[in-house]
């Protein structure tokens, strides 16, 4: 299997920090939905799970009125856990110390196998 695509992983480290420069402009940090989004994404960066990463960026993205009802009520029950400033320390750090290229034989067979199960249901996978 081919290496991760340097542009892309690159392409997600400047959304992330573009998602973060946006909270900034509008001088505050991010609900709850966002907070969830951007560190789950952080997470799967770490992970060498970029698809995952994508999709939870374009969540950040999405609009107040087209958030679950039932997602926002579940996060309103949970206390914030991360702000910008320890958000923008964690993409330092996963550029940092996870800025390798990945294949899947790098992965654990489960993640693999996870990644080839996503990648299909969403239709990226001849």
């Amino acid at each position: 299997m081919q290496p991760m695509d340097v542009e892309r992983k690159n392409r997600l480290y400047d959304n992330f920090a573009a998602a973060l420069d946006h909270l900034d402009a509008e001088r505050r940090e991010p609900d709850r939905w966002e907070e969830e989004c951007l560190s789950y994404a952080l997470g799967a960066m770490a992970c060498g799970m970029f698809l995952v990463a994508e999709v939870e960026l374009a969540a950040f993205s999405r609009p107040v009125h087209e958030r679950s009802p039932d997602a926002l009520a579940a996060l309103a029950l949970k206390p914030a856990r991360f702000n910008k400033d320890m958000l923008r320390h964690g993409l330092d750090y996963v550029r940092q110390h996870y800025n390798q290229a990945y294949t899947v034989d790098d992965m654990p067979p489960a993640l693999a196998a996870g990644q080839h199960d996503l990648q299909s249901s969403l239709g990226l996978l001849p």
